[in-house]
C-alpha cells in the first residue's frame, strides 16, 4: 500500500473511531449521552445497564441506568473508594406513581446498602422522601460532588445531602457485596465500548 493512501485510511479509522466515541448510546430506546457537563468539568460515560424487576414472576424492564464519571471506573473498589465527581441517571421505561418511587427507593436501600453511619436514617429518609412520580422516559439522577449527594428529577434539582458517609452508602447499593442487581454492578464498571 503507498505511503498516501495508509495515512489516508489512518485518517479515516481515527475519525470513524471519534464520531462512535462520541455518539449516544442506546440502551431500550433510551439514548444515552457519551458526556455530561458538570461546572468546568466533564464526565463520561462509565457503564450502562437495564434493571430488570420480576412482577409477578414476569420480567420486566423497570429503567435504564447509566454512570458518568471523571475517571474510568473498572472495579467494585475503584467506585466505592472514588472521590471524583460521578453521575448515575435512572431512565424510566414505564410510569411509575409516587408511592411505588419512594417504595423501590426504601426497599433497595435496606436490602443493598453496607454502609452505614450515625445519621443514616435521617439521610436515608430524606433521600427517599424528595423523589416524586415518574413519567415514562422520566430521569431520576444522583450526582456525588464535593462530598455532596445531589438528587435531582428531570434535571431539576430536589435536594442534597452533606458529607461522603451518604455517598458511600448510596455507592454500596450498585457495587457492594449485595447490589441492586449483580448484571447492572458489572454494565455500570463495563466501558461503553464493550456493551
Amino acid at each position: 500500500m503507498r505511503t498516501g493512501n495508509a495515512a489516508f485510511l489512518l485518517t479515516m479509522i481515527l475519525h470513524l473511531g471519534a464520531a462512535m466515541a462520541s455518539a449516544p448510546l442506546r440502551l431500550e430506546g433510551v439514548s444515552i449521552p457519551p458526556t455530561l457537563a458538570l461546572d468546568d468539568q466533564t464526565l463520561r460515560l462509565n457503564g450502562a445497564g437495564v434493571r430488570t424487576v420480576m412482577l409477578f414472576v414476569v420480567p420486566v424492564k423497570a429503567y435504564v441506568a447509566a454512570l458518568h464519571s471523571t475517571v474510568p471506573l473498572r472495579t467494585p473498589a475503584e467506585a466505592m473508594e472514588s472521590r471524583e465527581p460521578m453521575e448515575f441517571t435512572f431512565t424510566f421505561l414505564r410510569g411509575v406513581g409516587v408511592s411505588q418511587v419512594r417504595q423501590a427507593w426504601l426497599a433497595q436501600i435496606q436490602s443493598s446498602a453496607t454502609h452505614s453511619y450515625a445519621g443514616f436514617a435521617r439521610d436515608r429518609d430524606l433521600f427517599v422522601s424528595l423523589f416524586g412520580a415518574i413519567a415514562p422516559r422520566g430521569t431520576q439522577s444522583v450526582r456525588l460532588a464535593n462530598d455532596e449527594t445531589v438528587m435531582l428529577e428531570n434535571g431539576r434539582e430536589l435536594g442534597r445531602i452533606p458529607g461522603r458517609d451518604f455517598q458511600k452508602a448510596f455507592l454500596s447499593l450498585w457495587f457492594g457485596p449485595r447490589p441492586v442487581s449483580a448484571e447492572l454492578k458489572t454494565a455500570l464498571l463495563s466501558s461503553p465500548a464493550n456493551q
